[in-house]
């Protein structure tokens, strides 16, 4: 499902599991597009999983985006985890505070397949 240029987001159930895949960039205009799109997602869900595993870029918007989902899930009482992405992305993670095996982090190969 295209948006822009700079952004793709694919969202998916498999039972009480809601994914939303994110292609492109993660910044201040793009952000309201994936708010919406995880917020959509969250309805019902047990487990909350955002892919960034194809996004090229993301600044501290996209952080903000992540650090408020995690703070819903502790207080809503669901699961929310992160595919981490590409070196960038990742490295503001890391800036951020949050190193690779921080429990907010998913290996996508850990993950339910399916879609």
């Amino acid at each position: 499902m295209g948006l822009s240029s700079h952004l793709r987001l694919d969202t998916r159930r498999i039972r009480d599991d809601a994914f939303v895949s994110v292609e492109g960039y993660v910044d201040l205009t793009t952000f309201a597009a994936v708010a919406s799109a995880l917020d959509a997602a969250r309805v019902g869900a047990t487990v909350l999983v955002l892919d960034l595993s194809e996004v090229g870029f993301m600044d501290t918007s996209g952080l903000r985006l992540v650090i408020s989902e995690q703070q819903r899930a502790e207080t809503d009482g669901y699961r929310f985890v992160v595919v981490p992405g590409t070196g960038r992305v990742q490295r503001l993670f890391e800036i951020a505070g949050f190193p690779n095996g921080h429990p907010l982090f998913a290996d996508p190969s850990t993950e339910p397949a399916g879609g």
